[in-house]
């Protein structure tokens, strides 16, 4: 992983991930909390993406509601 972010495209990448990922989790983390409520790695797993899917809504139907108003 050092080596790739050594590279100028490897850096450009990663600056891209800050901007696009790291936000979803910080908003998931602050609205849900940092602990999961399931062990193993297919529970776990099943709550990360319905955590993802409820904040992915949500983000829909606010930004359905203020283009209508």
């Amino acid at each position: 992983m050092a080596a790739r972010l050594a590279t100028p495209t490897g850096r450009a990448q990663y600056r891209q991930r800050s901007a696009l990922v790291e936000p979803g989790f910080a908003q998931i983390f602050q609205r849900f909390g940092r602990h999961l409520n399931y062990r193993g790695r297919q529970a776990v797993d099943a709550e990360i993406k319905l955590l993802g899917t409820v904040h992915n809504i949500n983000k829909l139907i606010n930004h359905t509601l203020k283009k209508h108003s």
